[in-house]
């Protein structure tokens, strides 16, 4: 269960980071009836060990200004410190996380995650969900089971102690207000996810959400800034 602390309010803490998973639905949304090649054995999904930490940005932008009242918590993606994901447990293909969401004010939320990495299942679904099975390589499913998502491309990325592989997804889908029978009240989600291959940790996303009823294009991103893996 979350930790809140220090009087934050649980709707906005919700609200924010439920735009972090958006992409996860997107995907599978958008790749329903899509078919992809080989994934990796069962026995080699988690590259992560106990004890590793991943520490993000996380930002937020937008074309003109947002009433708050409608898009409650984008506002407050520019107060946060800093967002960090720790690998506390491993038992088979689950990984048990904690993170630690900082804003600048002094107050944090503290949350509990379990992915399966075989399925993609998630034990929060408002928790971090940014982690994938080890060694992907393109059109290789980003998890086994339950998913039809594929690695687009592998690249490398430029790091302080080196390169290091990395593999990148990206979806889109269009998402029609429930209110207006006419289905002209829309949004659209362009969603670009790169993690790293060897351990299958988020690295970098961005998601950018266009808005036809008002016009408005808002963007939100997440950037690895550090972690005791790798020198970022």
């Amino acid at each position: 269960m979350p930790v809140k602390k220090k009087g934050i309010n649980k709707k906005l803490i919700v609200a924010i980071i439920l735009v972090a998973i958006i992409a996860i639905a997107a995907a599978a949304i958008v790749f329903t009836h899509q078919k992809s090649s080989s994934s990796p054995s069962k026995s080699k999904l988690v590259g992560v060990q106990v004890g590793d930490t991943f520490t993000y940005s996380v930002t937020g932008s937008c074309s003109n200004p947002v009433p708050n009242t409608d898009y409650p918590g984008f506002y407050e993606l520019n107060e946060t410190q800093y967002y960090k994901v720790a690998v506390t447990g491993i038992e088979g293909p689950s990984v048990m996380l904690t993170t630690d969401w900082v804003f600048k004010n002094g107050t944090d939320i503290q949350q509990q995650q379990t992915i399966d990495l075989s399925n993609g299942a998630l034990t929060d679904q408002y928790g971090f969900a940014f982690l994938y099975p080890t060694n992907l390589k393109v059109n290789n499913l980003i998890y086994p089971i339950n998913n039809t998502v594929p690695v687009n491309e592998t690249l490398p990325q430029p790091y302080a102690s080196g390169n290091r592989e990395s593999d990148y997804y990206h979806v889109s889908t269009t998402q029609y207000y429930a209110n207006d029978p006419t289905q002209s009240t829309q949004r659209t989600l362009y969603d670009e996810v790169y993690f790293d291959q060897q351990t299958g940790m988020l690295t970098s996303f961005s998601e950018i959400q266009v808005y036809n009823n008002p016009q408005l294009e808002l963007e939100v991103i997440y950037s690895l800034t550090s972690s005791n893996v790798w020198k970022v």
